[in-house]
């Protein structure tokens, strides 16, 4: 699943390509993607132009002109792609191996006709969703969510984050970087990469961590996903951007996906193990 990184570099890129384009119609072969009826859903977005591309956590919010917000989640498969009217392809997200050579195709579950080209949400495996909500309401929307703050925002202080780890001091500190609710965005891949960072082991409780290990936490989530982001995200699969590179992250990675390989700062080697259901890296030796 994209993390922030991957998601803010789709939303960085869509944001140059659409805000100004007009959507015309829009095709909706899978209902329960919107749970909007097709009639409705063509009559919220029809005539709409396109004002802005944002993102909350790893959800993409597109704001049209009639007061309303496209919420695109891309969750484990989606994928957008924009083929402009020369015809030029543009793809984000999880690309299907065969999946843009003939458009529309059975994975193109939303297609919306603009005066510029054609943007397709794809999904393989159908975990995403296309959402409306008012611009208005976005807001009490995502904190109905109760997503917590957005670890590269103001509002993401040391002070907001010592208060986050003293409320939630029982969990452990992977599976509490892994919870939205907690610090919105984060993922498998930069959890295990924060953790390495500040030098902890991802089981320990947050309760355990020394007032230097809190701080060198709190730097290093922060420190990695500014790197990801610069280096467009992290493709360790299927992952592109919306410009349909792939992410250039892979070989600043620590810990991930380096299971019995030597850890890029001791003499340790990284092991692999599972953590709340999720396969997690990490170096026995430099991490406490």
């Amino acid at each position: 699943m994209p993390e922030l990184p991957e998601v803010e570099t789709i939303r960085r890129e869509l944001h140059q390509m659409l805000p100004g384009v007009t959507i015309q119609r829009v095709d909706l072969h899978l209902a329960k993607m919107v749970k909007l009826s097709k009639g409705r859903f063509h009559r919220l977005v029809s005539g709409t132009k396109i004002l802005a591309v944002r993102r909350r956590a790893k959800m993409l919010l597109i704001d049209l002109d009639n007061g309303w917000t496209i919420i695109i989640h891309l969750k484990m498969s989606g994928q957008l792609i924009w083929q402009s009217t020369k015809g030029k392809l543009t793809v984000g997200g999880h690309p299907i191996s065969g999946g843009i050579d003939d458009l529309p195709n059975k994975f193109s579950h939303v297609v919306f006709h603009t005066n510029r080209g054609t943007l397709f949400f794809n999904d393989q495996r159908q975990f995403g969703f296309v959402k409306m909500v008012l611009t208005n309401d976005i807001d009490a929307w995502l904190e109905r969510l109760r997503l917590g703050p957005e670890p590269l925002s103001r509002e993401f202080t040391w002070s907001r984050f010592q208060e986050l780890v003293d409320r939630h001091g029982r969990k452990k500190v992977k599976p509490a970087l892994l919870d939205q609710t907690v610090i919105a965005g984060i993922g498998n891949i930069y959890a295990d990469e924060s953790c390495f960072s500040a030098r902890v082991l991802p089981t320990r409780r947050l309760a355990t961590l020394t007032p230097r290990e809190r701080k060198n936490l709190y730097r290093g989530i922060q420190t990695i996903l500014r790197l990801a982001i610069k280096r467009k995200g992290t493709t360790a699969d299927a992952y592109r951007t919306a410009n349909g590179e792939k992410g250039r992250m892979m070989p600043f990675l620590k810990v991930y996906q380096r299971p019995g390989r030597p850890c890029k700062r001791c003499t340790g080697t990284v092991q692999r193990m599972l953590l709340a259901g999720r396969g997690t890296h990490f170096c026995p030796r430099c991490q406490r």
